[in-house]
């Protein structure tokens, strides 16, 4: 399996950002675990295992080292996984091939300020830490993801409400996870599931390890409010 890539060779602060952040990434090395907030929000919104009745179909947005993403396809899942950084992805598709799931995975490099995934429909949008520092217009971006979630389908959002200390974008003024419901602008065809901070134990460099807060924010899609042309 390959990575398909979009705007090859279009210059990107944020590709060759997010390059240097995965330089040292390969695939000798384990992929990380799963965001915890994730694994719990799949339990409690019944996301696995996976239905019996078809393979439902994810796409990960900012998928990154691709824990994740790993994680939801070997449940069952197929999965969509995006990230600017073509190299994190190449990483990935060896790693999906090492764990079995490769089958299960559509790995697509894209800047998500000027293109977008043609998935058609699907069952979860999820976004998980989806943070830069290069101007993109991230909730715009997840309002035009949800147009493609089917009815009853969910919109899953993990972000950052505080810092770890070794953490690049290390900062305090973060959003309340209120904050990033209202930011998401959803419309009434929208049921807030979730909406609140949860606290973990992040795990940094040389050992390192802080408490530290993630917003979480979960919502349905009303039945029979799937826009047409997204139907199948």
């Amino acid at each position: 399996m390959g990575v398909m890539r979009s705007e090859t060779g279009v210059p990107s602060p944020a590709r060759e950002f997010w390059d240097r952040q995965y330089s040292d990434e390969n695939p000798s090395t384990p992929p990380p675990p799963p965001n915890a907030a994730f694994v719990a929000l799949a339990g409690e919104l019944a996301l696995v295992p996976a239905p019996r009745r078809r393979a439902p179909r994810a796409l990960e947005l900012a998928c990154g080292r691709g824990g994740d993403a790993l994680w939801l396809a070997a449940r069952g899942w197929r999965v969509t996984a995006v990230d600017v950084s073509a190299h994190v992805l190449d990483v990935l598709a060896e790693r999906s091939r090492l764990a079995g799931v490769e089958e299960h995975l559509d790995l697509e490099a894209h800047d998500l300020a000027s293109s977008a995934p043609d998935t058609g429909p699907v069952d979860l949008v999820y976004a998980n830490y989806f943070h830069t520092t290069t101007g993109l217009a991230r909730d715009e971006v997840l309002r035009a993801s949800a147009r493609s979630v089917r009815d009853e389908g969910i919109l899953l959002v993990v972000d950052h409400g505080s810092s770890a200390p070794w953490s690049w974008n290390r900062h305090d003024d973060h959003p309340t996870a209120d904050d990033l419901w209202r930011s998401l602008g959803l419309g009434p065809e929208w049921t807030a599931v979730v909406v609140e901070q949860r606290t973990r134990l992040a795990h940094g460099p040389e050992g390192r390890s802080a408490t530290v807060v993630d917003n979480v924010v979960a919502a349905r899609r009303q039945p029979g409010t799937t826009p047409q042309t997204e139907r199948v």
